[in-house]
């Protein structure tokens, strides 16, 4: 992809770029995955981990940040300036599911569930199997 394409992603409503993606973490790269991960993660990265690092801009809600994903462990964590939160990565949604409760009300009817949030910085519950997304701002309550 040409540096014109990367650029104009940015523009984007949302945009992720993959900075590393299902490598595995030996002695010799551990430099690598510890200079693009937020420092709070560094102590949960070992050697013969699975992990991809996702950074992102959600030009919707105003804010970016870093997602890594333990693949091995089935274990996420996203950072963004307002928050750090860790919990069990959903692959097929793309969610970081925490093991928090909380509730929301969606037309009317009260969803509860574990606080979530997705891969583009958006926050929400997670219950039955479904995301709802909520209307904050890159931050969890």
């Amino acid at each position: 992809m040409d540096s014109n394409s990367e650029s104009n992603k940015l523009h984007e409503p949302f945009s992720t770029f993959n900075v590393i993606q299902n490598e595995v973490v030996t002695l010799d790269n551990m430099g690598e995955f510890l200079g693009v991960t937020a420092f709070e993660q560094h102590a949960k990265i070992d050697v013969g981990d699975v992990i991809s690092v996702v950074f992102f801009h959600n030009k919707l809600k105003g804010c970016s940040g870093t997602v890594t994903i333990w693949h091995n462990k089935d274990h996420a964590a996203i950072k963004t300036p307002a928050v750090s939160l860790c919990g069990d990565w959903h692959e097929s949604q793309q969610l970081i599911v925490t093991e928090e409760e909380d509730a929301l009300k969606i037309h009317g009817k009260l969803i509860t569930g574990r606080l979530a949030m997705d891969i583009n910085g958006f926050e929400g519950i997670y219950s039955d199997g479904q995301f709802f997304k909520t209307l904050a701002h890159c931050s969890v309550q």
